[in-house]
């Protein structure tokens, strides 16, 4: 999500772009053999960074987009034809709408977004590898 932090130092974004294409060229000096995966925060200007950072192999997106990714993976598909992971997704057991935690929503959307993943598997003709579930222990605020 270095789009929405600026590598923890406050960059930029094209300045933390910059960066981040000058160390993935540097990766790929050193290991031809692996791909290189950056993590980018929801789609935004995912279009114009896919574009100038051609020495990323493998797009990941931070998303929550509540119990659906809507139209994420066929947005993605019109900007990119690298792979896409989900580098984060899910929901909190939190809910909202009771005030209090809900563990059997938190199980519900869990699996509803993993399926709409499966859905749109590389291995069946979609754009995505997969993605990770966040997080595994609740965040109480």
């Amino acid at each position: 999500e270095w789009n929405y932090n600026g590598l923890y130092t406050g960059m930029a974004l094209w300045d933390a772009e910059s960066r981040l294409q000058e160390v993935a060229s540097i990766i790929k000096q050193h290991d031809q053999d692996h791909p290189v995966a950056c993590i980018y925060g929801e789609l935004g200007e995912l279009r114009d960074v896919v574009e100038s950072m051609p020495a990323v192999d493998v797009w990941g997106v931070n998303v929550y987009r509540g119990i659906t990714f809507g139209n994420l993976f066929e947005e993605y598909a019109s900007l990119s034809a690298k792979p896409l992971f989900l580098g984060e997704y899910g929901a909190d057991a939190f809910n909202a709408q009771i005030g209090r935690e809900d563990q059997v929503a938190q199980a519900d959307a869990t699996r509803r977004l993993t399926s709409e993943i499966a859905a749109h598997s590389s291995a069946i003709g979609g754009v995505c590898i997969g993605g990770f579930v966040f997080e595994l222990a609740d965040e109480w605020w």
